[in-house]
């Protein structure tokens, strides 16, 4: 992967791990009320996508698969 796309994951996976840590969902505002926190989710914009998972309580976020 090209230095310029990995810059624009690490920025979005920075993103989604601070909202993970305040306990939200870029989507769906509140991984409190997600009946499963812990499900495949996605993330996209013009340039990517990624599939990433929340571990709300060890305040992480893994990222499984990125397509760019």
């Amino acid at each position: 992967m090209p230095t310029e796309q990995q810059l624009l994951v690490g920025a979005v996976m920075e993103g989604l791990v601070d909202l993970a840590s305040m306990g939200i969902d870029p989507k769906d505002s509140s991984l409190r009320d997600d009946p499963n926190p812990m499900r495949l989710r996605t993330y996209e914009d013009e340039h990517l996508l990624l599939w990433y998972q929340t571990v709300p309580h060890r305040h992480r976020v893994y990222l499984k698969r990125v397509n760019v």
